[in-house]
């Protein structure tokens, strides 16, 4: 039985105060804990506290407050007490933490929020899209052959070594490492993330691992194929839920994002809370001559989402988004074997963008949509998405869920904060399971922060 009660009072300046009558021990901290964890996936991040009706206060949950005023600090929030029970006073004054929990001065001009460039309101969420850099594109390099992953036999020949870089961002197929011998029991997605690299080993221990540049130490992959791009980002879309949203699926969320640009091709990095991922991964390495996507072998192969994965988890996702070019197929894939998904982590054939970008709405800030120049140079990394005008080509990176600020003006410092303070559980390759009757459909998240850049030229890099 729990024996903390809660009672929230909406304040006007957006915090939020929660009363709090029983104990806060060992047996209720838990309560208090998920309550204040709730209230931040909100974007609440001024929590107040009434504890005048405290009857006992102990070490547990003395540590209990010290974790979420570190955790609101970290968001430039505030958590405080405004009113305390003779035995809070008394604890926390014999464990020097008064001042700690202070309100903060209110004389102190209040943070204000940015101004955005552009709010409206979707399927259920706010979208927020501030215009960074009006300047901002850049070229996506396509290297290697993903259409032959699944007869498995790539060679040294077909590799390359890529380094880590601030600003620099790519998504395929690879591994840690140096040369071919070292990585070719290990090749699997992989994302490069402004100087982490990051791969699920196809070894099929299915732990993912990284490595993070610093100093004269940079981190290094061997890739068998991928897409490469670089910053900085030209806009920034935040996205919240409103009452009744559960989840923004991939689709719309590229859709609007398109609409409210402008660009008929993007880049992008997101950092997001997920609602259920639908993916795939490699359990073996595609060298060797092994066919990776023949029955009954691709049960052992390849490893599929069986209901939507990683609920309510931190997620980084890279990726490249496009307009699907007249003529292109649709997004069903390869059949794959009974009950399991079709072949949709080998990226489709279709070329992708047309010389003209289609034009933002109304009124939307965002220029007009920058050509994609791809023609044969990724005709074989995008895939079509549930929305069948839109091909994409995504890497997901799943962390453990903490809080994270939604106001940086760059992914450097956001993501750099998840890899110190979350842990790396998981890399897939994102895909739209269609299936009649029995298809996922897309990966959705709750709320999120995506920047964007777009595309001036698609290049082949062979």
């Amino acid at each position: 039985m729990i024996s903390l009660d809660i009672q929230r009072e909406d304040q006007q300046d957006q915090g939020v105060l929660l009363h709090c009558s029983g104990r806060l021990d060992a047996t209720s901290t838990d309560h208090l804990t998920d309550y204040v964890e709730r209230l931040v996936r909100e974007g609440k991040y001024q929590v107040a506290l009434d504890l005048s009706r405290i009857e006992y206060m102990s070490s547990a949950g003395i540590r209990a407050l010290v974790v979420q005023h570190k955790n609101l600090q970290s968001l430039n929030g505030h958590f405080y007490i405004i009113r305390s029970s003779d035995n809070v006073a008394q604890v926390l004054a014999m464990v020097g933490m008064s001042d700690m929990f202070s309100p903060p001065d209110q004389k102190a001009a209040p943070a204000k929020e940015e101004i955005q460039d552009y709010i409206t309101e979707e399927d259920g969420y706010v979208f927020r899209m501030q215009e960074l850099d009006k300047q901002a594109s850049t070229k996506v390099t396509c290297s290697g052959e993903p259409q032959r992953i699944a007869d498995g036999d790539y060679r040294q020949e077909d590799t390359r070594i890529i380094a880590s870089a601030r600003g620099k961002f790519a998504l395929g197929l690879g591994a840690i490492g140096e040369s071919f011998p070292e990585c070719s029991g290990r090749f699997g997605e992989y994302l490069l993330l402004n100087g982490m690299a990051a791969y699920l080993p196809a070894d099929g221990s299915k732990k993912p691992d990284y490595m993070i540049s610093h100093g004269k130490l940079v981190a290094r992959l061997t890739e068998v194929y991928g897409l490469h791009f670089s910053g900085p980002f030209s806009h920034r879309v935040v996205f919240e839920p409103g009452q009744e949203a559960r989840g923004l699926e991939l689709s719309p969320l590229a859709r609007l994002i398109s609409r409210l640009t402008g660009y008929h091709a993007w880049a992008f990095v997101m950092i997001a809370e997920s609602a259920g991922l639908i993916g795939t991964s490699l359990n073996l390495s595609p060298v060797g001559g092994r066919s990776l996507f023949s029955y009954p072998g691709v049960k052992d192969a390849v490893r599929f989402t069986t209901e939507p994965a990683h609920l309510r988890m931190q997620t980084v996702s890279a990726g490249i988004v496009s307009g699907a070019a007249e003529g292109d197929p649709g997004s069903a894939g390869a059949p794959g074997a009974e009950g399991v998904p079709g072949t949709s982590s080998v990226p489709g054939t279709s070329s992708v963008p047309g010389p003209e970008g289609a034009p933002g709405p109304e009124n939307a800030p965002g220029s007009a949509g920058v050509p994609g120049d791809s023609g044969a140079a990724c005709r074989d990394f995008l895939r079509p998405m549930k929305d069948n005008t839109l091909r994409a080509h995504i890497h997901t990176a799943v962390f453990s869920y903490i809080p994270l600020k939604k106001n940086d003006p760059s992914p450097d410092d956001t993501i750099s904060h998840l890899l110190e303070h979350a842990r790396l559980t998981d890399i897939l390759h994102l895909l739209c399971d269609d299936r009649p009757l029995s298809g996922l459909g897309e990966s959705a998240f709750l709320q999120g922060v995506c920047w964007v850049v777009p595309v001036e030229k698609f290049v082949n890099d062979q």
